[in-house]
């Protein structure tokens, strides 16, 4: 089919979506009380939704696919929602999650069993052609087959490939829904049952494909899982800002997008607590590099510091507990043996709150009982009060204990009140501790459970924040991603993927490595590969997708002349037409520096610090340990010489990523002696 006649097929499309988007739109919105009517009101939402994103980009694949039963071919048109045309019950559009579609991402050329699985079983077959589409504004602007059944060699697909990845960025992270790969698809439609751990080379798409993979599981388990029950922990708000509008470009909403410790304030809900800034933090650690040296057996973001936090509550429990005997009147005791045997039998497997919360319902109850020791009804309403009055006298020897002051009684019965926090200079570390005792000692609100868990940069969580997760996540189901050769935070994350899959168990864990960069053109990868060699129990190098562009360029400038030469790149870099640059630097007191001294000759220079909440794109300034995560189109490099890049692990990681966060251009600048991370 010539692209004439994919022009065709899609007017008739429009055609068909323009009047079911029109005749949802004519439908007054139902505000009522009734239910059956606020289901449907739901559900036009939903439809009216769907509509919106077709009619903006209809779809961007077409798999021609006979099934060997039904012993005909059938074209299929994906795109990011599924249509079906109201007036014939034909499918309009597949949905990119559906089980035919997962072909189009799957079938590479080469396979000779041709299957997918549905909801009827395998439906086995053979794929007559594999086409990429690019439709913009309602227009057919690019047709690349990748697959024609009997040619025999058919490149369209890498070349789809590459002219996407050509394209420049701009402020936001996009979807990927067009272009996942074999090994991509994989994981984004593993199943939820197992724990998916991603080690993800820089500009591998695993933050892309983690996102995918929500949308995907809230399409193939929405019987069983909620979007507004799930949630991304991302490394700050600059990143959150960066990757907010990929989802919404899925059709998905309701997913929650925050920071472990923003999360872990607001669910503590204890108004004295706060956090040391954390730029503070990461100021004093990048630019003062203290990397402290914790004692192995009192590290606070390890599982042993979780298991001496949990011996040392069940002490306190005992301890909670009143050792007198119950007198409602005098001569008529409840002993306290009694309300051990509750407590450590009936009541064994619940949380200390609860445990309270059923002594005091069986106490009430036994004043029911006894008070029918007086005949009088006068008397026994009397007895009654009385006895309640002293019921709740009795209850407050339980003290309402708060998560912090149950941390400062255990650290101070452990010996080591030194490590206790201020209430108002709590660092990261002691948030984990925090909510595990509120977990173990208040219990976890049904409702406040989560259906699935993704964390990105997870390098740098802890063993005991994923533990604390774990807790509170039905069924264990996580994606887990990150990169160990980005770990810059390792005094607060893990060297090695081992320690999550030991807390999660081997057969509930799928662990997956993507090698291959998309982000980078080959000359960046090879380049920042060269920086990767000088660290030791460094992952698997990054492959590159064979995207040619300009050498990596390595200039010696004098401090007279530096300013001159940035100014000079940043005006070679626009003429090219690119969208996005960064001016990285290695530390956020060097990104100031440069930034009031280039602001006159560079007007639309902007600084991104790990204070802001969001990135707007265009020409920016900012410290390497704030550009985690984020990519643009051209990079320069600044101070790469031995002072700010010595050969250790914590430079060699930080020059790693600052490399890697080019995709089209990278320079680099230096005074001085070059960094030998930078020689072969």
């Amino acid at each position: 089919m010539s692209k004439q006649e994919e022009i065709k097929v899609l007017e008739e499309k429009l055609v068909i979506l323009t009047r079911q988007y029109k005749q949802l739109q004519e439908i007054p919105p139902y505000t009522g009380e009734d239910f059956n009517l606020q289901v449907l009101e739901a559900s036009r939402q939903r439809q009216t939704a769907a509509l919106e994103i077709a009619l903006k980009e209809p779809y961007f694949g077409r798999l021609d696919f006979e099934d060997f039963d039904e012993g005909q071919v059938e074209q299929h048109y994906i795109g990011k929602t599924g249509i079906t045309d109201e007036e014939t019950g034909n499918i309009l559009i597949v949905d990119w999650r559906a089980p035919v579609a997962s072909l189009f991402y799957a079938f590479s050329g080469s396979e000779d069993d041709v299957y997918y699985e549905s909801p009827d079983g395998l439906i086995d077959g053979e794929i007559h052609l594999k086409r990429n589409l690019i439709i913009r504004e309602n227009n057919v602007q690019r047709v690349v087959d990748s697959y024609v059944r009997g040619q025999q060699e058919t490149s369209g697909g890498d070349e789809f490939l590459l002219y996407k990845l050509g394209e420049q960025k701009d402020n936001r992270l996009r979807d990927i829904v067009a272009t996942i790969q074999g090994e991509q698809n994989k994981i984004i439609r593993h199943p939820r049952n197992q724990v998916v751990i991603i080690q993800g080379v820089a500009g591998s798409g695993k933050t892309t494909v983690a996102l995918h993979r929500l949308a995907y599981l809230l399409y193939e388990y929405r019987e069983q899982i909620r979007a507004e029950r799930m949630i991304i922990f991302a490394p700050n708000s600059v990143f959150l800002d960066y990757i907010s509008q990929v989802l919404p470009e899925l059709g998905v909403g309701d997913i929650q997008q925050t920071t472990f410790s923003t999360w872990a304030l607001t669910t503590l809900d204890d108004h004295k607590l706060k956090l040391i800034p954390m730029h503070e933090r990461r100021r004093q650690y990048f630019e003062m590099r203290t990397n402290e040296q914790i004692d192995t057996d009192w590290n606070k973001r390890t599982q042993s510091f979780k298991e001496k936090i949990d011996r040392e509550l069940e002490k306190l429990e005992v301890e909670w507990i009143p050792t007198e005997d119950f007198e409602p009147w005098p001569g008529v005791i409840f002993q306290n043996e009694q309300l051990l045997r509750w407590m450590n039998e009936d009541f064994k497997e619940a949380v200390a709150i609860t445990k309270f919360e059923r002594t005091k319902a069986r106490l009430k109850r036994w004043i029911e009982i006894e008070v029918k020791r007086f005949d009088d009804p006068k008397e026994q309403q009397q007895a009654k009060r009385k006895a309640n009055e002293q019921l709740r006298s009795y209850l407050r020897k339980w003290k309402n204990e708060k998560p912090y002051d149950l941390y400062i009684r255990i650290l101070k019965n452990l010996g080591k009140f030194e490590l206790a926090p201020k209430r108002d200079q709590l660092e990261l570390e002691d948030l984990a501790p925090l909510l595990h005792i509120q977990q173990k000692w208040s219990g976890i609100d049904k409702e406040k459970q989560f259906d699935h868990v993704v964390i990105d940069e997870a390098q740098d969580f802890s063993p005991y924040q994923l533990a604390v997760l774990k807790e509170r996540t039905r069924g264990q189901s996580f994606t887990i991603l990150g990169d160990l050769s980005q770990g810059i935070h390792s005094n607060e994350g893990i060297e090695e993927w081992q320690s999550f899959i030991d807390l999660f168990g081997e057969t509930k864990t799928a662990y997956f490595e993507m090698d291959k960069s998309y982000r980078s053109t080959y000359e960046i990868i090879e380049f920042s590969n060269i920086i990767l060699s000088h660290l030791e129990n460094r992952p698997t190098y990054a492959k590159p997708v064979f995207r040619s562009g300009d050498n990596v360029n390595l200039q010696a400038v004098t401090k007279e002349e530096e300013a001159e030469s940035i100014v000079h790149w940043v005006n070679k870099m626009q003429s090219k037409g690119m969208n996005t640059l960064a001016i990285i630097t290695r530390t956020e007191k060097e990104t100031n520096s440069y930034y009031h001294q280039l602001k006159r000759q560079i007007p639309d220079l902007t600084v991104v610090s790990s204070q802001d909440h969001s990135y707007q794109g265009g020409l920016s300034i900012l410290p390497v340990y704030v550009s985690k995560g984020l990519e643009f189109d051209a990079v320069l490099v600044l101070g790469a010489d031995e002072q700010n890049y010595p050969k250790e692990p914590l430079a060699t990681k930080l020059l790693y990523v600052a490399c890697t966060r080019a995709l089209h251009h990278l320079d680099i600048m230096y005074s001085g002696t070059l960094s030998k991370l930078l020689q072969k």
